[in-house]
């Protein structure tokens, strides 16, 4: 039985009022909602990985199973500019420029597997795979987007006559 419990932490985070700036300005110069694709969503995908691949690794598998699809082989990872429903979950604000969900198909299974209920213990695999992953992706979130914000503001600007 997995007994998960999440591991409640505190992150400082800096150079956010840089990054504000960065992307004000992008908005300025560029259409906002195809920058952020181009640069955040970009970024928050690459940092997601780790988690993805935690959670795969983690998920429940029946070797018994006969049939073509497992668990683990509904879980997908996705990034995007936060629409309508996204904005329904208590985790997303309507200042989120981009949003990355790792998660597995929505049934009873997958339920049931990553809460218990009354015939299933709990086998938790996606909270735990972001849990065990969160300063990695805060990282890699930092490092992605030192890079691709300059590379499109450059990108863009080639070829435009100063």
């Amino acid at each position: 039985m997995n007994n998960y419990t999440p591991n409640p932490r505190t992150f400082r985070l800096e150079g956010f009022a840089e990054l504000e700036d960065q992307l004000v300005q992008m908005g300025k110069m560029f259409r906002a909602d195809l920058a952020a694709r181009q640069t955040v969503v970009k970024a928050a995908k690459a940092a997601m990985q780790g988690v993805y691949a935690s959670a795969v690794a983690n998920a429940p598998y029946d070797e018994k199973s006969t049939g073509p699809i497992h668990l683990r082989n509904t879980i997908r990872l996705d990034a995007r500019i936060p629409n309508k429903g996204d904005y329904k979950s208590i985790h997303v604000n309507e200042t989120d420029a981009a949003i990355a969900v790792v998660s597995a198909k929505r049934s009873a299974v997958s339920l049931s597997q990553e809460f218990g209920n009354a015939n299933t213990p709990m086998h938790a695999f996606l909270r735990p795979a972001l849990d065990s992953n969160a300063e990695e992706v805060v990282r890699i979130l930092k490092t992605e987007l030192a890079q691709v914000i300059p590379a499109y503001i450059a990108k863009m600007n080639k070829g435009k006559k100063k």
